[in-house]
């Protein structure tokens, strides 16, 4: 059965050529790490992210007028509409979690005189306060509360009553966009793979002057970048899922966007404590109904869709050799048949939302299961292919080093496909 998958690789490095580096590498110029160095992008650290410098290289590539529309169907926490704004283009962004939009809105505001103002008299006054009410009426998931030290926990509520306090929305926000950039560093856990794990060198207890310290210090850092600001804000913010059926404001001429990759990581858990924190989740079912609206990329929860479209590499091919494999969950290969399903989906449901000669930018990453490498790149330039879009090129931007155990189960004439690329489509209507 390995060697039909092969066969089918080989069909489609005929048709699309893929291009890049020959090394493998942990850099890449698609991650996150970039933004946390600039202005504005720098508010919240999201590692599934896009480096700012690819998002603008990209719009000024393909993107010959100010007055082309970019959009991101997938859009996090607003990178690519904030770049695009830089760059004086209108852009748009649509995306499932509350958490990214919430961060997108904040990052992507106008901010006035008067509202700089507002926030530095209120800053002042969080500065001196001694203490606060602690009283806890979030009914926050044990879960989460047990990822912090009692101290800090309390530490935590008091801040997010003085927020709760606050009359002026943009004020409101950005304090708690701070506090949340603030979670992870106060915890007792960390990010790690598809969730948390206890840290090695636990921080020391935060009580409630050194929580409003680090705030003070996080609050003035966004001051300066306001201020520092030199483009208008123009953008749209929208709230949803590119699985859904949606109209946009205004068609889009440039998409640049990174779906999340079929790589078993479930959102809902690696964000679970800012997420809940910050309220965005209150309830268990409505973590539920963001896994429902989420992509199919993991085996966590089990999805109500089906899909009636049959991608013949996909069910022929790559789920039959994966089900005789020995895998660490029976769910993996649902999961992948899923997975191609929404990026279909999403591909389809772009169409009515795209003006002709639209070029679309995506970020892809290849996974691996027991030794089978799934080649998201260019599976996805065919399945475009059939939706009538047209492949520019797939451009290689780093091989990756799969984990030891990986290694071992894939075969030499494979490793080279386990890889992070950019896939290049432009749309043109029958």
């Amino acid at each position: 059965m390995i060697q039909n998958l092969r066969n089918c690789y080989k069909k489609y490095e005929d048709r699309f050529s893929p291009k890049g580096i020959e090394v493998s590498t942990y850099h890449t110029p698609v991650n996150f790490e970039e933004a946390m160095q600039c202005p504005i992008h720098r508010w919240l650290a999201y590692k599934e992210g896009f480096s700012p410098s690819f998002v603008k290289e990209f719009i000024l590539k393909y993107s010959n007028s100010v007055d082309d529309v970019v959009f991101d169907p997938y859009g996090g926490v607003g990178t690519t509409v904030l770049s695009a704004n830089e760059l004086n283009r209108y852009s748009i962004s649509l995306d499932v979690s509350p958490l990214g939009n919430f961060a997108s809105e904040v990052k992507n505001a106008s901010y006035n005189e008067e509202d700089l103002a507002i926030l530095k008299s209120t800053l002042h006054q969080f500065s001196i306060l001694e203490d606060f009410d602690g009283s806890d009426k979030y009914a926050i998931s044990p879960t989460v509360v047990g990822y912090f030290a009692p101290i800090t926990y309390v530490s935590i509520i008091k801040v997010k009553n003085f927020i709760e306090a606050l009359n002026n929305s943009k004020v409101h926000n950005i304090f708690l966009l701070s506090l949340i950039s603030l979670l992870e560093s106060v915890s007792t856990h960390k990010k790690n793979g598809n969730g948390v794990k206890r840290k090695i060198h636990e921080p020391f207890p935060m009580t409630f002057t050194d929580l409003r310290e680090l705030l003070v210090k996080k609050i003035k850092v966004i001051i300066s970048d306001i201020e520092g600001k030199t483009f208008i804000s123009k953008n749209t913010i929208v709230r949803g899922s590119c699985l859904s059926f949606y109209i946009l404001p205004k068609k889009a001429d440039i998409i640049i966007t990174s779906p999340p990759y079929a790589n078993c990581f479930d959102y809902s858990k690696v964000y679970l404590v800012e997420l809940w924190m910050s309220g965005f989740f209150k309830t268990k079912e409505d973590q539920r109904q963001f896994r429902e609206k989420s992509m199919i990329s993991h085996v966590h929860y089990q999805w109500k869709r089906h899909s009636k479209i049959t991608i013949p590499v996909i069910d022929e091919v790559i789920v039959p050799l994966l089900q005789s494999k020995k895998l660490w969950s029976n769910r993996i290969p649902q999961m992948i048949a899923g997975y191609f399903y929404d990026l279909y989906t999403c591909l389809k449901n772009l169409t009515n939302n795209i003006n002709d000669g639209a070029i679309l930018g995506l970020v892809v990453g290849n996974p691996t299961y027991a030794g089978v490498v799934v080649a998201t790149d260019m599976i996805l330039a065919d399945i475009a292919t059939t939706l009538g879009y047209t492949c520019l090129g797939i451009q290689i931007y780093r091989r990756v080093v799969p984990s030891s155990q990986q290694t071992k189960l894939i075969e030499p004439e494979d490793q080279k496909y386990v890889r992070e690329s950019l896939v290049v489509l432009q749309w043109k209507k029958k």
